[in-house]
């Protein structure tokens, strides 16, 4: 049996969650905040790389359960925290 060689898709890792390209760009778009067990990311757009990277702004144990991630907006990011961490 002939083997073949698979396409490698490129994807977009912030933390441990992987992304496609087109999710990572959207989230970015609409100001969302990647929210998993220990840290809150924002994202940035890098135009030398021409991807989208995330930067830990907040850590704290618990917020989600452990291998689970969520995508927020700032206003339910504040609710979580429990003040004004990012501008709405």
């Amino acid at each position: 049996m002939p083997r073949t060689a698979k396409k490698r898709e490129y994807v977009v890792t912030v933390s441990y969650c992987e992304k496609t390209p087109e999710e990572a760009e959207r989230y970015y778009q609409e100001g969302k905040y990647i929210v998993t067990y220990g840290c809150i990311y924002q994202l940035f757009y890098s135009t030398a790389q021409r991807t989208v990277y995330g930067k830990g702004i907040y850590k704290q144990a618990g917020m989600t359960k452990r291998g689970r991630f969520f995508a927020m907006d700032a206003k339910t990011v504040n609710h979580l925290v429990g003040f004004k961490l990012v501008n709405e």
